[in-house]
């Protein structure tokens, strides 16, 4: 780390003159030298990994392929950069730092044959499903006799190396900065949701050209729109290495949401709400009719039948007696959970304390899909208590037949979650269930986690963020509206995403 304390220093002194410097004199573009200097860093960082790699792939231990020697000097390596080293045979298998003989080959790998032709590696980007990491792939061939007999190589975790950069070069609030290497794809970005996205395919018509105009040159000036907010920089390309870095201003601007989009949500909400509402106001008004000399299980079942009959929202229908015992359930396929101790589940709890209606949680039913469930308090004429009646409802099915009657264009998506953060129903079941603030498939994407916090603070809004497709393949861009549906004193936030950039 040594060799790069001086590109460090006038890195930083580079900021803060940079940032001292009126805005009235940047005209809207930021200052070239922060640039130069900033792009002068990373290519050193980068250039360092691959020269030290260089370096061990000339000595004896490498040359004969023996790991054991060949482990210390990687090591060392190993200290100084975030990522993993590894040593790769012909075949494909390989050793690395963290695990020795891995048991894994690397042959499938889109830099594999490029490498053993005899080819160094600058910068392969990589993704890993498994682990969740993002790495640029820096490699270099060991040489015997005019031929490749194994090579060396780091797997640079590219979440780490955006952090460190963010740090080092403290850029004003209005300032960002991102790097693509030739085909287009964000290696590093001052947001770490772009890591891994293509600025020439998930971005908008102007951020493709100007890209593509990146691509054929050097260095120069950038501006772009994308989704209402513009942006003007320079952007250059790294001295020893195939990538452009981008540093840009933002100018200030509103997030931009279609006509449509607000139209679809407008059509959405009332038909959601009033689906929701009427299934309620059926169980009070049956409730309402019937009148309870005490418990009269047939009297009881009869009212279950006649509910289920009216809705077809309604997967089941419960009795829980005054012990918290499931005790009837109807239609007749369910009556073997008959006689069950639900006591313990929160929403029975709450029904025995408040005994006012009240809809659940999202819970996962035995029959494995995501369900809640409308209760009731029973009262007997003298106001006694009796139970509770309980109606399972499937959000997704409630969804489902409203989006039916609805033209909504494939590239918007639909999500509802509770303020808990619980997705109860998505387009994707795979997600229906899970906890936004909580679950390990979301951590990787910032800017949803803290768009998902700011819908359980407001009712209503719209924002962006960044998340899988439908295909859970790319990262893609997404722009929201949301606002609320609500029954008893439970909410949903009910989301209608669009990928402005996608067909």
């Amino acid at each position: 780390m040594k060799r790069l304390y001086l590109t460090i220093v006038l890195l930083a002194l580079s900021i803060m003159l940079f940032a001292a410097e009126p805005v009235s004199k940047l005209d809207n573009a930021v200052s070239e030298n922060t640039l130069s200097t900033a792009a002068g860093y990373l290519d050193s960082m980068i250039s360092s990994v691959l020269l030290d790699l260089e370096l061990v792939a000339s000595t004896p231990e490498a040359k004969q392929g023996d790991w054991k020697g060949i482990k210390p000097y990687l090591m060392k390596i190993d200290e100084e950069y975030p990522g993993v080293f590894f040593y790769v045979m012909p075949d494909g298998n390989y050793y690395s730092v963290t695990m020795d003989y891995t048991n894994l080959n690397l042959t499938n790998r889109g830099y594999f044959k490029a490498l053993f032709s005899g080819k160094t590696i600058k910068g392969y980007p990589v993704y890993s499903r498994s682990s969740n990491k993002k790495s640029g792939v820096v490699a270099a061939p060991i040489m015997v006799d005019g031929k490749v007999s194994g090579a060396l190589g780091a797997s640079v975790f590219l979440d780490e190396l955006h952090s460190r950069l963010n740090q080092d070069m403290q850029l004003p609030a209005n300032f960002t900065w991102f790097v693509v290497d030739t085909d287009g794809t964000v290696l590093l970005d001052h947001d770490a949701d772009f890591i891994m996205m293509n600025a020439l395919t998930g971005g908008s018509a102007s951020l493709k050209a100007e890209i593509s105009k990146c691509l054929q040159s050097t260095s120069g000036k950038i501006s772009y729109e994308n989704n209402g907010i513009y942006r003007h920089g320079f952007y250059q390309k790294l001295p020893n290495l195939p990538w452009r870095m981008i540093l840009v201003k933002t100018d200030d601007g509103p997030i931009q949401i279609s006509k449509q989009q607000m139209t679809s949500l407008e059509l959405i909400i009332p038909g959601l709400q009033k689906s929701l509402s009427k299934t309620d106001q059926n169980i009070a008004k049956n409730l309402a009719a019937t009148q309870f000399e005490g418990r009269n299980d047939k009297q009881i079942r009869g009212l279950l039948t006649a509910i289920l009959e009216q809705d077809p929202m309604i997967v089941n229908a419960c009795y829980v007696d005054t012990k918290s015992v499931l005790a009837l359930a109807e239609p007749s396929e369910y009556q073997n959970v008959e006689g069950t101790d639900i006591s313990k589940q929160s929403h029975v709890m709450q029904m025995a304390k408040d005994k006012k209606p009240l809809l659940s949680s999202g819970f996962e039913t035995a029959e494995g899909f995501y369900a809640v469930v409308d209760v009731h308090p029973m009262f007997d004429k003298k106001n006694s208590f009796l139970g509770s009646i309980s109606m399972v409802i499937r959000p997704e099915r409630m969804v489902t037949t409203l989006l039916k009657n609805l033209e909504i264009p494939d590239n918007y998506e639909l999500w509802m979650m509770q303020t808990d953060g619980m997705i109860v129903y998505d387009q994707n079941p795979e997600e229906i269930g899970l906890m936004l603030f909580d679950d390990e498939i979301y951590a990787q994407y910032p800017s949803l986690v803290e768009l998902g916090r700011k819908m359980v603070a407001t009712p209503s809004g719209k924002g962006e963020y960044i998340f899988l497709d439908p295909q859970m393949k790319d990262s893609v861009i997404k722009t929201v509206v949301w606002d609320t549906v609500k029954l008893h004193d439970r909410q949903w936030r009910v989301v209608l995403a669009h990928r402005p950039y996608q067909n």
